[in-house]
């Protein structure tokens, strides 16, 4: 099978993407409790590209280069393992691959990560069925959805996290990224008031996923249009340090909370004001089947800003790196 590969870690993330090769490797074999999945879509996450650098070595190793980059899959069953019993051949499944569950040492027989190629192996428990639902519709919700979903409502790995619920006030910094446009749909789904920061070329954008007020982050400080405002919680995907301590001390009430998927600064920690809590998805199979019944019901859309072709690979984690796309970017396969 075609699988797209990275020989080691780069400083320079732009070189590492430039560096990867697109190589023909033995397809794998499902292990006990897997599926091996024919990818049709594979969805860019920012966290791809991050790994290059090596910065993340300590939370998120990379033990078994070269590797095969990506998280986000959807396709079609080609395999089952043995134990497995909810899935069958043909199946049509999406997976979020799972960066804590995958980079870890010692490394597992599959490797860490994996998405980036013709064929994929994940356990059953993460995958979820999409039925007749087009993929490119559903395949950006797995990683992304999953974030949004339980930074705002559930939590993970025991963390106390959002609880969101009707009528609470929710800031969502970064709404028009791929986890920020679906976490405004989700807090407005479950009657929270959405406030969102973002560019005046996507204002109508955010407004029309439920955001009720939008803040220009060029012209505009947060921190003082929402002053003394009493919000119940910030949701954090830029992962900026002054807006964890300058801030949002301001604009949340006391003991608010604010939940960052992109701020890991080691000093990054909350007061008696502010809560803070640096939060990391778990891959989970009813979380992602509610995500996939919500986009089949209407509630929840997912926004494709481009999708790439499987030579593009490069170019698609490129246009992620400028931070600047309007919900997911694919790879068709």
């Amino acid at each position: 099978m075609k699988a797209w590969r990275l020989a080691k870690y780069n400083e320079d993330v732009t070189a590492a993407i430039d560096s990867m090769t697109c190589e023909e490797i033995p397809v794998p074999e499902p292990q006990e409790g897997t599926v091996l999945i024919k990818n049709a879509y594979c969805s860019v996450n920012p966290i791809d590209w991050k790994l290059f650098s090596g910065g993340f070595d300590g939370f998120f190793p990379i033990k078994n280069f070269p590797y095969t980059p990506g998280f986000d899959i959807a396709g079609v069953v080609e395999k089952v393992g043995d134990g497995v019993a909810d899935f069958a051949v043909g199946d049509r499944i999406i997976a979020d691959l799972g960066l804590v569950e995958t980079c870890v040492d010692p490394p597992l027989p599959q490797g860490a990560a994996g998405a980036f190629s013709e064929y994929s192996i994940a356990p059953s428990t993460i995958c979820a069925k999409v039925g007749d639902a087009d993929f490119e519709t559903v395949v950006g919700v797995s990683l992304a959805g999953l974030t949004a979903y339980q930074g705002l409502f559930t939590g993970s790995h025991n963390q106390d996290l959002g609880k969101c619920k009707s009528g609470d006030k929710v800031l969502i910094l970064g709404g028009a990224g791929g986890v920020g446009s679906i976490a405004i749909q989700l807090a407005a789904d479950a009657g929270c008031y959405v406030t969102t920061t973002a560019s005046p070329a996507k204002f109508d954008f955010v407004k029309g996923l439920g955001a009720k007020e939008v803040i220009n982050y060029h012209e505009q400080d947060w921190g003082e249009v929402l002053a003394g405002q009493d919000y119940d919680l910030i949701y954090d995907s830029i992962g900026l340090m002054d807006d964890l301590n300058v801030h949002a001390p301001k604009v949340l009430k006391k003991g608010g909370k604010f939940v960052s998927i992109a701020n890991f600064d080691p000093s990054a920690k909350g007061t008696d004001d502010v809560l803070f809590q640096l939060f990391l998805l778990h891959s989970k199979k009813p979380d992602l089947e509610k995500l996939v019944q919500m986009i089949k019901d209407g509630k929840l859309k997912i926004a494709n800003d481009k999708i790439y072709s499987f030579d593009e690979t490069q170019a698609a984690l490129k246009q992620s790196m400028g931070g600047r796309s309007t919900g997911k970017v694919l790879i068709k396969l």
